[in-house]
C-alpha cells in the first residue's frame, strides 16, 4: 500500500502505520478494514460498488468468503469512526452495490527526501564516456566494479527474498485466541449463540491442539472491542488469533471465521458455515479440525473430538444448554439459579445428553460460593450429575473437573478421588485454565505449595485476564510469604476487576503481617463493602478488624458467620479467623477439633492458606496435638519468619 495520509472532518489516516487520529485519540486498523477506508476515501461521494472493493481488497487467488469480509470490514472501519449504518455521517450503504464516502478527503504523500534512506529516482553508477576504439583500462575498471556491484545487490536481494520466503513458510504457531464471535443476527438477543458457539470452539481447540489456547475469561473481555489484532495478541501473548461472527435467521446458523497470523496482522485462511442448529456440534468439530490444519496439520490431536462423532442433537436442547452456559458464565445467585433451571430443561428433553448434566454439576458447585444455600446439599447433587455426564460420556474434560471440586470441598471423602479426576480433566483438556486453578488448591492442601503456585501460574497462562486466578495466585503466594510477589497479582486481580472484594481481602492480611495495621483496616473494609455475604471474606476481614482493635465489628460479623455456620452455608473454619484475632483462642480451637473429628482431620488440611493467621496457635498445646493427629506439620513455624 503507498504511504499517504489522508485527511477528513476530524480525522487522519496514516496508512503506513495503519493508523486512523483524532485530536486526543489514535485507533490502529487491520489489514482489510484500512484497505476498504482508502479505497473509500480514493473515491469520495461516488458509489463503490462491493465487486471493486473485493478486486481491490484480496488477490484473485485468495480463498476466502467475501461478502462477508466485506461487511466484517465495514463494521470495523464504522466503529472506528463513530459511524452508524441507520445515521450515517462517513459512510453511506446503497442496498445491494455497495457504499458511498460522504464527505472530502485531502490526500497527500510524505515527501521522501525528508527520508534518511531516501533514493532518488533516477539512480547513476557513473557516466559512460562515448564509446571510442578501445576503451581505456579506467573506463574498463569502471565497468567491472559496476557489473560486481549489481551482481552483489543481485544476490543479496535473492538472499533476502528466500529468507523471507522460508520465514513465512515456516511460521511456528505455539499459541493462539478465539475471539469473541460477532452476533450479526437481527435479534440481538441470540447474543448468547454467538456467545456458545465461541466458548464450544474454544474448548475443541484447546482439546485437539497441543499448544496454549487462551480461555474463555480472558478473550470475552474483546467482545465487541475495537482494538487492533496485533495489540490484542500482544496483551493475550498468543501468535495467531481466529475471528468472526455468527448470524442466526430461524433455525439456521451462519458462522465466518478467519485465522489471522497476529505478528504480522495477516489473514491466513478463512471460511463460511451454514448449518441447523441441531447440526451445530458437528460444525463446531469440523471447524475446530480445520483450523487446527492450518494452523499445521502436525499439531492435530491423535483423538478425533467427541463432538465429530456424535449425532445431530435436538436443537431446542442444544439451544437450552447454551442459555444454561450464558448465564453460569455470569456468576451472579440469580444466573446461577437460571442457569440451573436451563440445563434441568435440557436433561427434561434429553435425558441422554452428557453436557446437560455437566452444565448442571458446574452450576450446583459453585453456587455455595456465590449464595447462601447449604454447601452439602448443593454440593451432593453436583456429584450426582457430575457422575451421570461421566456415565455418558468419560470424554468430557469439564465432567471430571468439577467432580474433582466437588470432592476437594468434600472433606468426608477420600482425597485421591480429587486428584485421579483432576488428572483425567486436564489430560483430556490441558488448556482447561479452571481444572488448573482447582488442581492448584488440591496441591496446597497437600502442603505442596510451590507445585501449587506452578499449576496456578499455569492456569493464568491460559487466563491471563482472569481476576479470580490472578487473585488466587496471590492468595498462595502469601500463604508461602512471597508477598512482594502476592502484592503484584493481587493488584493485577483488582485492575481487571475493581468489584471483586477477594484481593483486598488477601492484601489486608500481608499488610496486617507486615505491621501496617492502618492499611489492613482499610483493604478489609474495602473488601467486605464488596463481596458482604462471602463467608471466607467476612472471616478474613473479622480477623484483620479483631487484630487491628475494631472488636465491636468484628464481634458483629462473627454472629453473622455463626448464623450462616448454623444454616450450613459457610464452613466453620472461617469462624475460628475472627476468634483467633479477639484472643479468643480456645473457642477456635474447639472449632478445630470439630472439624477434625468430622472430616477425619482431613478438613484441617485447608489451614495451610492462612499461614499468618494460624501461626497464632502455635504455643497452644492443643494445637500441636491436633497437628499431630492428622500429621501435619505447622501451619507456618514462628521462627520462619
Amino acid at each position: 500500500m503507498k504511504d499517504r495520509i489522508y485527511k477528513f472532518a476530524e480525522f487522519e489516516l496514516i496508512t503506513s502505520q495503519s493508523e486512523l487520529r483524532t485530536s486526543n485519540s489514535s485507533t490502529r486498523l487491520q489489514e482489510k478494514p484500512l484497505l476498504l477506508l482508502t479505497v473509500l476515501l480514493d473515491n469520495p461521494r461516488r458509489l463503490v460498488t462491493r465487486d471493486e472493493l473485493r478486486e481491490r481488497m484480496w488477490d484473485s487467488d485468495t480463498f476466502v468468503d467475501y461478502e462477508q469480509g466485506i461487511n466484517v470490514a465495514i463494521k470495523k472501519v464504522r466503529d472506528a469512526l463513530g459511524d452508524s449504518a441507520q445515521n450515517p455521517r462517513f459512510i453511506e450503504t446503497v442496498a445491494k452495490k455497495g457504499y458511498r464516502f460522504l464527505v472530502p478527503a485531502d490526500v497527500s504523500c510524505p515527501d521522501r527526501a525528508d527520508s534518511a534512506f531516501s533514493v532518488p529516482d533516477t539512480v547513476v553508477i557513473n557516466s559512460i564516456p562515448e564509446a571510442k576504439p578501445g576503451p581505456s583500462r579506467s573506463v574498463r575498471r569502471r565497468w567491472l566494479i559496476a557489473v560486481a556491484a549489481a551482481g552483489v545487490l543481485a544476490a543479496c536481494g535473492l538472499w533476502l527474498f528466500e529468507v523471507q520466503a522460508k520465514s513465512h513458510h515456516s511460521l511456528q504457531i505455539h499459541s493462539i485466541a478465539v475471539l469473541p464471535l460477532q452476533n450479526l443476527s437481527p435479534d440481538s438477543g441470540q447474543e448468547y449463540v454467538a456467545d456458545g458457539i465461541t466458548e464450544e470452539l474454544l474448548t475443541n481447540l484447546a482439546q485437539s491442539l497441543p499448544l496454549r489456547v487462551i480461555s474463555r475469561t480472558s478473550v470475552m473481555r474483546y467482545k465487541k472491542t475495537s482494538e487492533p489484532i496485533a495489540q490484542i495478541a500482544r496483551e493475550l501473548g498468543v501468535e495467531a488469533i481466529v475471528e468472526g461472527s455468527v448470524a442466526r435467521s430461524g433455525n439456521r446458523v451462519t458462522v465466518t471465521v478467519q485465522l489471522i497470523d497476529a505478528t504480522e496482522d495477516r489473514h491466513l485462511w478463512a471460511q463460511k458455515y451454514e448449518r441447523d442448529m441441531g447440526d451445530l456440534l458437528g460444525m463446531e468439530a469440523e471447524l475446530s479440525q480445520e483450523i487446527a490444519s492450518q494452523v499445521g496439520a502436525a499439531l492435530i490431536s491423535r483423538q478425533p473430538t467427541q463432538a465429530a462423532k456424535s449425532p445431530p442433537v435436538d436443537p431446542q436442547v442444544y439451544e437450552l444448554c447454551l442459555l444454561g452456559r450464558y448465564f453460569w458464565n455470569k456468576r451472579t445467585p440469580a444466573d446461577l439459579v437460571r442457569s440451573i433451571d436451563y440445563f434441568q430443561q435440557a436433561i427434561h428433553r434429553d435425558t441422554s445428553y452428557a453436557p446437560a448434566y455437566a452444565g448442571l454439576a458446574d452450576s450446583y458447585a459453585i453456587l455455595p460460593f456465590y449464595d447462601s444455600v447449604v454447601a452439602e446439599d448443593s454440593l451432593s447433587k453436583a456429584r450426582t450429575a457430575a457422575n451421570r455426564a461421566i456415565e455418558l460420556d468419560d470424554a468430557l474434560a469439564d465432567a471430571h473437573a468439577v467432580l474433582a471440586f466437588v470432592e476437594l470441598n468434600d472433606w468426608a471423602t477420600d482425597r485421591t478421588i480429587a486428584e485421579r479426576e483432576f488428572r483425567r480433566a486436564l489430560q483430556l483438556n490441558p488448556n482447561y485454565a479452571t481444572a488448573h486453578q482447582w488442581f492448584a488448591f488440591y496441591l496446597t492442601f497437600e502442603g505442596r505449595k510451590n507445585d501449587a503456585i506452578a499449576e496456578m501460574e499455569r492456569a493464568r497462562q491460559l487466563d491471563p485476564l482472569s481476576a479470580i486466578i490472578n487473585a488466587d495466585e496471590g492468595h498462595m503466594l502469601y500463604a508461602s510469604l512471597r508477598n512482594a510477589e502476592a502484592r503484584l497479582r493481587l493488584r493485577q486481580a483488582i485492575e481487571l476487576a475493581p468489584d471483586l472484594g477477594q484481593p483486598h481481602e488477601t492484601l489486608a492480611l500481608i499488610d496486617l503481617a507486615e505491621g501496617q495495621g492502618s492499611d489492613a483496616e482499610s483493604e478489609a473494609r474495602r473488601g467486605l463493602a464488596l463481596d458482604l455475604n462471602n463467608p471466607r471474606t467476612i472471616g478474613e476481614a473479622g480477623y484483620v478488624l479483631a487484630a487491628t482493635g475494631h472488636t465491636t465489628d468484628a464481634r458483629e460479623m462473627l454472629a453473622t458467620l455463626d448464623g450462616q455456620v448454623r444454616h450450613g452455608s459457610a464452613y466453620p473454619i472461617f469462624a475460628s479467623f475472627i476468634r483467633i484475632g479477639l484472643g479468643q483462642r480456645s473457642q477456635a480451637l474447639d472449632i478445630l477439633e470439630g472439624i477434625a473429628v468430622s472430616t477425619k482431620s482431613a478438613g484441617l488440611r485447608g489451614m495451610a492458606q492462612w499461614p499468618t493467621i494460624f501461626d497464632q496457635l502455635n504455643g497452644e498445646p492443643r494445637y500441636q496435638k491436633l497437628l499431630a493427629v492428622a500429621s501435619l506439620p505447622p501451619v507456618f513455624p514462628t521462627h520462619s519468619r
